[in-house]
């Protein structure tokens, strides 16, 4: 098991302990049900936080390795988004609960045996008519929290195209560097061996004028041809040479 396959067991182990803290909620009396809300809303800051690594940890894979956890980010924020929605219906009920009683006693002082058969008619519309307008506010907060869950759902789906447009100007870049490597080294063969061939060139050109040369003052013991034309040339430079040295050396 790689490192972040051990981050996503982690991860949905820690929504599991959350689902079965949130589940229990409903059998809890009031007081616990507070101090276990707030239990929860603990383990949502520190799942959060767990999330926000594992998604930088997927940020650094290329893009082979990162569609495979992408998959299961997805779903993990979506379950994630569920759960903190249903914790606060969970919330909002108690909340709730608590204002309705609270508002009953304060405008129904009086006993239920002390009332009448209109008055409790009327405090049963009241508590309905509040538990409505309750109900109503709750089934907002979850339209905002699909709402929420919804922006954030197209918010990864933008992150998850830039990092793939990234991935392939990288690749692009990759590729026109392998390409330019490949000219860089065409090019350095074509200098080596222009270099070879002005080289080859020039001894050539040594070894014909070294073998003229040779021929024509006959000391290639006649296996050379020399146009007697270059002979006659050679011939009379190395006579004016003589001639010049021989009257230096008399004077």
């Amino acid at each position: 098991m790689t490192e972040l396959d051990e981050f996503d067991s982690n991860l949905n182990a820690e929504l599991d302990k959350l689902q079965k803290e949130i589940d229990s909620l409903s059998k809890k009396e009031y007081n616990q049900k507070n101090a276990a809300i707030k239990k929860c809303q603990a383990q949502v800051k520190s799942i959060s936080t767990l999330i926000e690594s594992y998604e930088l940890e997927i940020s650094n894979l290329d893009k082979a390795q990162s569609a495979k956890y992408n998959d299961s980010l997805r779903s993990i924020n979506q379950r994630f988004q569920r759960l903190k929605n249903e914790l606060e219906f969970k919330k909002n009920e108690g909340q709730n609960q608590e204002n309705l009683f609270k508002g009953r006693s304060e405008q129904q002082p009086q006993r239920l045996e002390d009332m009448n058969r209109q008055q409790v008619i009327d405090m049963g519309d009241q508590v309905q008519q509040n538990a409505i307008i309750k109900l109503n506010e709750i089934t907002k907060t979850v339209q905002q929290g699909n709402e929420l869950a919804d922006q954030i759902n197209m918010e990864l789906d933008k992150q998850i195209a830039q990092l793939d447009r990234m991935y392939d100007t990288v690749m692009d870049t990759q590729s026109v560097l392998k390409r330019s490597a490949k000219y860089i080294k065409y090019f350095a063969r074509q200098v080596y061996t222009d270099k070879l061939l002005m080289c080859l060139i020039g001894l050539i050109f040594i070894a014909i004028i070294v073998l003229i040369v040779l021929s024509a003052l006959g000391l290639d013991d006649g296996k050379f041809n020399t146009p007697d034309q270059v002979k006659g040339s050679l011939a009379s430079d190395s006579s004016s040479t003589t001639n010049s040295t021989t009257t230096t050396g008399s004077g």
